[in-house]
């Protein structure tokens, strides 16, 4: 068998979610998009990654919040934060670095955001997966991407991967390229502790899921029409 590993740069220990702020340094990035769950909004990560920015990032920073993030993103929920961020870059340039502090609908929001910011398309569909859209390659480089989880089942900070719902066709697909993985995962044991009990369930059979789908999924070409 052969098997071919590709993922973002992980960093990976307890309290490791506070060292954000340095990595900001590093990159001087000034203008930074933090997209957050609402409810992790109100959780000790959210304060750690806050805090961290505004102790460590260059001076004169400006940091822009979404919230608005919904669980188990749709082309509506994924098309109102593309338009808070490019909303953002129009009026005051483009973000030197996005956070995505939550689970993986956080992250994959996030994604979907910054890339069509960076390139957008003639049409919503342009870069989603086939057969329902067109999937274009990624044109070239989007925003640096910092993923913070919160969860422990999707692994969204490893892919280049974004999945949503679609309302019109009822069916779930996504926006699959190399450049959509994040520039840098933070896996923080520490932002697990505040984790429902059923959120932790669910992460666990996602984690099952994903396994499973890596045995069965077959390219949608080789389907029973």
């Amino acid at each position: 068998p052969i098997c071919e590993l590709a993922s973002s740069t992980l960093r990976y220990g307890p309290s490791s979610t506070s060292e954000v702020g340095h990595d900001l340094a590093y990159m001087n990035a000034k203008r930074i998009l933090l997209f957050v769950d609402p409810h992790v909004a109100t959780m000790d990560p959210f304060d750690t990654v806050v805090s961290s920015i505004e102790q460590h990032a260059p001076a004169g920073h400006v940091l822009d919040i979404y919230d608005k993030i919904r669980v188990e993103p749709n082309n509506d929920s994924f098309k109102h934060a593309i338009n808070f961020m490019a909303e953002k870059t129009n009026n005051h340039g483009s973000y030197d670095v996005v956070i995505a502090l939550g689970g993986g609908s956080t992250i994959d929001t996030a994604k979907a955001a910054n890339l069509y910011t960076c390139y957008p398309p003639d049409d919503f569909y342009d870069y989603v997966n086939p057969p329902l859209g067109e999937g274009l390659p990624v044109p070239g480089p989007i925003t640096p991407l910092i993923a913070i989880p919160t969860t422990s089942g999707t692994g969204s900070e490893t892919t280049g991967v974004a999945i949503f719902d679609d309302v019109p066709t009822k069916s779930k697909t996504g926006i699959a390229h190399r450049r959509l993985k994040p520039t840098l995962g933070i896996v923080d044991q520490d932002n697990m502790k505040s984790m429902p009990s059923s959120v932790a369930k669910y992460s666990g059979i996602d984690v099952l899921c994903h396994a499973l789908e890596s045995y069965t999924a077959i390219p949608y070409t080789a389907r029973p029409s």
